[in-house]
C-alpha cells in the first residue's frame, strides 16, 4: 500500500488504483439505473393489456343538427388501441339517417378539425374492425364520433372495443 502527495500521482490500495475503484462504481450506478427503468416497466405492464367495452348513445334535436357521441380515453400514462367500432341507430334494424365522422380529441365538438379525423362512415350503420395500432388514443385524448345530417329527434348509439394497455414512449437503451 503505498500513498503519493505529488500531483498527478496515483493512489495504490492493496492492488486497486482509486481511479479503478471509481470506474467501478460509476459501472454499478449504471446498472441499477438500468434495473430500475426496466423494474418500472415490468410494474407498469403487471396487469398487461385490459379489454375496454366502449358505448355512447345520444339523441338529435327537432332540427337535426349535427350530433356529438363521444366514448371516453384513456386515463394519464395508458393508451387505447382500437379494435372495432359500430355506429347507428340504438337497434340494428332501425334506420337512420347521416353519416359519421370518427376522430381523436380532448375537447368535445362537432367540427373535428382534419388532422383529427381517423375515419368516417359513409352510411349507417356502420361496422369498422382496426388492425394493431392502427388507431391509438393516448391521453388527454378522447375517441368521439360526430354524426352530420342525422334524422331529427332520433337516438343514436355507438359503441365498440378497445385494448387499454400502459403507454410507454420511451425505450430503455442498453449501454454496452
Amino acid at each position: 500500500m503505498s500513498l503519493d502527495a505529488g500531483v498527478g500521482a496515483d493512489i495504490e490500495l492493496g492492488g486497486f488504483s482509486l481511479q479503478t475503484m471509481l470506474g467501478m462504481a460509476a459501472s454499478l450506478d449504471g446498472i441499477h439505473t438500468q434495473l430500475k427503468e426496466l423494474r418500472n416497466l415490468e410494474e407498469a405492464y403487471q396487469f398487461g393489456a385490459v379489454r375496454v367495452k366502449l358505448t355512447g348513445v345520444a339523441t338529435t334535436d327537432a332540427a337535426g343538427d349535427s350530433l356529438e357521441i363521444g366514448l371516453g380515453g384513456p386515463q394519464y400514462g395508458r393508451l387505447w388501441q382500437i379494435n372495432s367500432l359500430v355506429i347507428g341507430g340504438v337497434l340494428w334494424t332501425t334506420t337512420v339517417a347521416g353519416t359519421a365522422l370518427v376522430f381523436l380529441t380532448a375537447t368535445k365538438t362537432v367540427t373535428p378539425a382534419l388532422p383529427d379525423i381517423v375515419d368516417e362512415a359513409g352510411s349507417l350503420p356502420s361496422v369498422s374492425q382496426y388492425s394493431t395500432g392502427q388507431i391509438i388514443v393516448r391521453h388527454p385524448q378522447h375517441i368521439r364520433l360526430v354524426v352530420l345530417t342525422p334524422t331529427a329527434s332520433t337516438q343514436y348509439a355507438a359503441g365498440g372495443w378497445a385494448t387499454d394497455m400502459p403507454d410507454r414512449r420511451t425505450r430503455i437503451e442498453v449501454e454496452r
